[in-house]
């Protein structure tokens, strides 16, 4: 009994002992942790650089790309300026008995001009450049390649109807593809029948009467000299609309 005594109180003064110890080691392991975690996130902290989310990488590559995008329209621009530099359209004295009505940012001009009672207005619009391969039968040999331009050409006295002319004019020549009566305001039998009647095709009439239109026209001012002047006043209009559509995209792409 005695001895049990004596176990049992020298058990009871180790405990203490072993229980502080164990207590001490857990501190120091909680201790080193904690500090290992916190040096640890100082490191990932320094080391990470900010992560932009999704919305500003967004808007940091749209600016980008406007850059890039701004950049390439001033070479164009550039370029489109040098290559072809507008020039005053100078009407040659004598040949083009018109007022030319041209609007920026429209792709075609008119020509107005009286003719005794006449009013007589051609819309002129840029063509195709033509590619040497006249349509067989087409009866215009020496109007074949080159610059071209699409005139339509309406010839009024007063408010009846009118004749309308489809032209081509070429460097060279004019040449009359078509031709209608026409009526400026429409009347019951339009109403009835919204495709009238427009005559044969040109090509199709007797060869004297073709001559007969062509001379027609050309007394009222539609004469190979102003198809000329046409020609090259269009591709000095196409090359300023050109350079002018150009700079309105980079003003807008600016904003």
């Amino acid at each position: 009994m005695a001895l049990f005594y004596v176990v049992r109180r020298a058990a009871s003064s180790v405990a203490p002992v072993a229980f502080r110890a164990i207590k001490q080691q857990r501190f120091i392991h909680s201790a080193v942790g904690s500090a290992f975690q916190n040096r640890y996130r100082r490191e990932i902290t320094k080391g990470t650089s900010w992560v932009p989310s999704r919305a500003a990488t967004s808007i940091v590559a749209k600016s980008k790309f406007e850059e890039n995008l701004l950049a390439v329209l001033d070479e164009e621009i550039q370029c489109a300026v040098e290559s072809d530099p507008p020039t005053q359209d100078v009407k040659p004295e004598g040949t083009i008995p018109f007022e030319i009505e041209d609007l920026p940012g429209v792709q075609t001009i008119a020509l107005r001009r009286k003719y005794g009672s006449e009013e007589i207005k051609v819309e002129v619009l840029s063509g195709d450049d033509g590619d040497g391969n006249d349509e067989e039968g087409s009866g215009n040999d020496t109007a074949s390649g080159g610059i071209q331009v699409n005139l339509t050409v309406s010839v009024a006295k007063g408010g009846g109807p009118f004749l309308e002319f489809i032209c081509t004019g070429y460097a060279d020549a004019v040449s009359i593809e078509g031709m209608a009566v026409k009526q400026k305001q429409p009347t019951e039998s339009d109403a009835v029948d919204p495709i009238p009647y427009e005559g044969p095709p040109f090509n199709d009439l007797d060869e004297n009467l073709q001559k007969g239109f062509h001379k027609y026209l050309e007394v009222r001012g539609i004469t190979p000299s102003l198809s000329n002047y046409l020609c090259e006043y269009m591709i000095n209009k196409e090359s300023k609309e050109y350079t002018n559509w150009l700079k309105n995209v980079k003003e807008f792409v600016e904003k």
